[in-house]
């Protein structure tokens, strides 16, 4: 798994980053994030990058634009297992808690149809920026979708990588006609086949914006970031 800056400096404000999608796309064909200016949710599907916008609205990326922060990974499922019948993401999460090694990384990948499902997008920040707390409290647009078919992708990281990632889940959603998706909060899932990828290498590159090295990260922003997530 490849990590472009930490989680702590994108909660303090660090918004801009200089890593290009195509950059990125070498260090894999899986993953989220976010881009400049938290200008909507990033999603890596099958070595395509989308943005989620915040009038919902999907856009394949160039590989020009830029992101603030990303993990990704070329994924390869070591495991596979379907679900029958109706489930909800926390019964899933559960499951996967108890069923998987604690100390270990995992990406997760689901496909299925969803009922119902809860997802956010946010609306581009503006210079100075505050907090991605503070932000997300005025430019935070959140989805009700219904009845549609598609991807969720994401990761479960294990609590001693806080401050650097996301602890526990954090999955993104692409529909499969490409018309909608964002930063999951719920879902209702039917049928659903489930990919987990063990993790076996962490990098992290740290974000080479200049914001980086004026930026405080001393302040501890786990309960921000359990608000937010």
């Amino acid at each position: 798994m490849y990590q472009y800056s930490i989680i702590d400096a994108l909660l303090a404000g660090v918004f801009d980053g200089n890593l290009t999608l195509g950059q990125l796309k070498t260090k894999g064909d899986f993953g989220i994030g976010t881009f400049n200016r938290v200008d909507g949710e990033l999603i890596v599907h099958q070595g395509t990058v989308y943005k989620v916008s915040a009038d919902g609205s999907i856009h394949e990326m160039p590989d020009t634009d830029s992101t603030s922060i990303a993990f990704v990974k070329f994924f390869k499922a070591d495991s596979t297992f379907t679900i029958q019948g109706t489930a909800t993401l926390d019964q899933i999460e559960k499951d996967l808690m108890a069923a998987l090694p604690a100390n270990e990384l995992y990406a997760i990948r689901m496909k299925g149809d969803f009922p119902k499902l809860t997802a956010r997008a946010p609306g581009a920040a503006k210079k100075p920026y505050p907090s991605l707390k503070d932000h997300l409290a005025k430019e935070q647009y959140l989805f009700n979708l219904t009845n549609t078919r598609g991807v969720v992708i994401g990761f479960l990281l294990p609590g001693y990588l806080a401050k650097v990632n996301v602890p526990g889940f954090h999955f993104h959603y692409l529909t499969d006609d490409h018309k909608a998706g964002g930063h999951i909060f719920d879902f209702t899932a039917n049928n659903l086949t489930v990919e987990i990828d063990k993790i076996q290498g962490y990098s992290v590159e740290l974000n080479t914006n200049a914001d980086f090295d004026k930026v405080s990260l001393d302040k501890d922003r786990q309960e921000e970031l359990k608000k937010i997530e």
